[in-house]
């Protein structure tokens, strides 16, 4: 059976890239960290750590079981939360991607005034990872935004919203089309690359990516650097208060902010009240 303890210091040691500061940040020693991970590996009879002059890195047999240690990691810790709180509060667990916190703090609002015992356990990331999390029952529901596979799950439509670009000089023209965007060097946000990409592409239209990134807040310093504009979706104007913002006008770039939980598994209560709050709140 695999030990939490050893899938910590293998976090560590990917991480750290270096068993040294690996042990050094759990304040253990390196022996113990080097004894942890070769136990992992004859237990699994594979090679995980790779060892040379510029430091460590994961095999790819290490890397897939990194991320499932973070899986696990995580829903450990979450137990260890709901179990110390039982009899005193709840904890829901939910998770949200970084353009989704705006629109649903007023919700998270109105649930909290209703229901002062319940704190939240608030787990961060792309929509991608956020439901593979729910799927392994880390999370008891996930606030995501389209496009996304939702096969596996059930969902609640929150809002719709349009994209918006955003630059550091000022747009000729209010709204845009998608052919007065296709006069600019953009930057993108990688979630969407394909997504606005398809809508470019419908019609006939080849625009010009200066950058793609991994992270809205990384385009959006882009952006303010004045290198090229931006395309991101509405909710994220609040955060962008040092850039010329301008809506754009095209169906094809309409993203939908869901609420998504497990198919055919009963939400725990606190989970389905939450559920319901949203309800009351669109």
């Amino acid at each position: 059976m695999l030990n939490l303890k050893r899938l910590q210091y293998l976090d560590a040691v990917y991480q750290y890239k270096n068993f040294t500061q690996a042990s050094e940040a759990l304040y253990v020693s390196q022996p113990a960290i080097s004894s942890a991970v070769q136990a992992l590996e004859e237990e699994l009879g594979v090679q995980l750590v790779a060892r040379s002059r510029q430091g460590v890195s994961l095999t790819e047999a290490g890397k897939l079981l990194y991320q499932r240690a973070g899986e696990l990691l995580r829903f450990a810790d979450s137990a260890k939360i709901e179990v110390s709180q039982a009899g005193r509060r709840q904890v829901l667990r939910l998770g949200m991607t970084s353009t989704t916190v705006a629109p649903m703090m007023p919700i998270v609002s109105a649930f909290s005034r209703r229901n002062p015992r319940v704190h939240f356990e608030v787990h961060d990331g792309p929509s991608f990872s956020l439901y593979n999390l729910l799927l392994n029952g880390i999370i008891d529901l996930s606030v995501v935004r389209t496009p996304l596979r939702l096969d596996e799950v059930e969902h609640m439509v929150l809002q719709e919203e349009p994209m918006i670009a955003v630059s550091a000089v000022p747009f000729p023209a209010s709204p845009l089309r998608l052919s007065d965007l296709a006069e600019y060097p953009l930057i993108l946000y990688r979630r969407y690359q394909s997504f606005i990409l398809d809508a470019f592409h419908a019609q006939g239209l080849e625009p010009e990516v200066f950058c793609l990134c991994d992270d809205a807040r990384s385009a959006m310093q882009w952006a303010e650097a004045g290198l090229a504009a931006a395309i991101f979706p509405q909710s994220m104007q609040g955060l962008c208060s040092r850039l010329q913002v301008c809506p754009i006008e095209e169906d094809a770039l309409r993203t939908q902010i869901l609420l998504i939980w497990r198919k055919e598994e009963p939400l725990r209560p606190i989970a389905q009240s939450f559920l319901q709050q949203c309800q009351d709140c669109i």
